[in-house]
């Protein structure tokens, strides 16, 4: 009686939240409705017995990039070490995809491009460069000194090579934040000199400033949360937030702003130990960033998350310490939301369609999609992991194919009008295309002032 009851249970409660979804009209409600019925559908009871990234993502993509000996869950302290020692392995490879002919830009239209100069940062070394439409270098960014391990000599004690950045915010005059991967943040002036490094704290994947000089990223520990998964170790990503000079102000955990909010039973779906949120995305709101008179769910002051391994996008207010708006219902492994002018959002589906991926602009306060780039036979677009999108003010969309080494923009219509390709190479054998973290489009006049 009781396995037919929860059977019975299984079919009219998702029916019933279908029907409650239609009956309200408001964003907020038809958002929580929504992935409480994801929740549902999505139970830790359909969850398989052990989780594998290694179907969705290349070897060292944010998996652990070296292999300890023996495999499986003995659940004694061998097992224990074994699941501690992967962790700390996590970080991405300089290079994935073996390198094409084409090199620099390769497609461009200069009365349809957005016109300015492009911040590159690519995974075959530390450094950040600035090339103009042609491709031709007209600043950079390099101090080596600023690596993972000359900064923080004891970081997690990882045995893979990681001597990349991976995220910067370039300020008017020159300086530059970088987010050194699996580290910490620095932040250097136009000469590369280093002005000041913040404390350990595991940044990975993203980096922004706020009006006020504060520094958003996203921390990492590795250990044992007990109140969330008893006995195992796992990667918990946190919330950073420093002020101007690197200081810590505050530091969140992403697991506790879910359980406070009314989306914690998304939680459900999250695997069962090891990278257990896989936060990729932090973008601090501007109260600029919002159209006057805005009315839709988002807030100034607040963050946009992503949170990879629930396929999730969404808001937290840092003083509540609690998710206020999300939805989960258009990608798959998604990277990258971002806020545009008019209050609708961007971001870059990485495997919602498989074996390709697209930029999806969607209104959060309806989850309508507006607008879509999916490539095609001809111009084919696919990052498994990674990957970014900027729109740019003429209503064009850059997009970084991370992965493929390789960055395009495209009209709302979908022509590609500039495209280029990393010239910088990774591998043992320089064999592959380096990954190309993000490229960003700064206008002209943004460095007028000393480059």
């Amino acid at each position: 009686m009781t396995g037919r009851y929860n059977r019975l249970k299984k079919f009219i409660v998702p029916v019933l939240i279908v029907l409650l979804a239609t009956a309200f009209t408001g964003y907020r409600y038809r958002g929580l409705i929504r992935m409480k019925m994801l929740a549902v559908l999505h139970s830790f009871d359909d969850l398989p017995e052990t989780h594998d990234d290694s179907l969705d993502m290349p070897p060292g993509a944010w998996w652990p990039a070296r292999q300890t000996a023996g495999s499986g869950d003995s659940g004694g302290a061998d097992s224990q070490t074994e699941q501690l020692e992967l962790l700390r392995s996590l970080g991405y490879l300089s290079g994935y995809e073996e390198a094409p002919v084409e090199m620099g830009v390769t497609v461009f239209d200069s009365v349809k491009a957005y016109p300015g100069y492009n911040i590159l940062i690519s995974g075959h070394g530390p450094g950040v460069s600035m090339v103009d439409m042609t491709g031709r270098e007209v600043h950079n960014w390099f101090n080596s000194e600023v690596s993972l391990y000359g900064i923080w000599p004891n970081a997690q004690d990882k045995e893979i090579p990681i001597d990349f950045w991976r995220r910067t915010f370039l300020y008017p005059n020159g300086d530059l934040v970088v987010m050194v991967e699996g580290g910490g943040i620095v932040k250097l002036d136009k000469e590369s000199n280093l002005l000041w490094a913040s404390e350990y704290n595991g940044a990975h994947h993203d980096v922004d400033v706020d009006e006020f000089g504060n520094v958003y990223t996203i921390g990492r520990e590795i250990h044992i949360n007990d109140r969330f998964f008893p006995g195992k170790y796992i990667s918990e990503d946190y919330i950073c937030v420093l002020d101007s000079l690197g200081n810590r102000i505050r530091w969140i955990s992403t697991l506790d702003v879910l359980a406070n909010s009314s989306y914690a039973p998304v939680m459900r779906r999250m695997p069962d130990g090891g990278d257990v949120l896989h936060c990729n995305t932090i973008e601090y709101i501007r109260p600029s960033m919002l159209p006057e008179g805005y009315t839709g769910p988002l807030r100034a002051g607040t963050v946009i998350l992503s949170f990879r391994a629930v396929d999730l996008v969404c808001a937290v207010d840092l003083e509540q310490e609690s998710v206020y708006w999300a939805d989960s219902d258009l990608w798959r492994m998604q990277h990258q939301p971002t806020v545009l002018a008019d209050g609708t959002m961007l971001v870059f589906d990485n495997q919602g369609m498989g074996e390709k991926s697209t930029i999806l602009q969607f209104d959060p306060a309806t989850g309508e999609v507006l607008w879509f780039y999916r490539g095609n036979d001809e111009h084919p677009f696919y990052s498994v992991g990674s990957g970014s999108c900027q729109r740019l003010p003429n209503g064009n969309t850059l997009i970084t194919e991370s992965m493929m080494g390789r960055a395009f923009e495209v009209t709302p219509e979908g022509e590609i009008v500039w495209e280029f390709y990393n010239p910088h190479r990774a591998g043992d054998h320089l064999e592959l295309i380096a990954t190309l973290f993000e490229v960003v489009r700064i206008p002209a006049e943004y460095v007028e002032g000393w480059l």
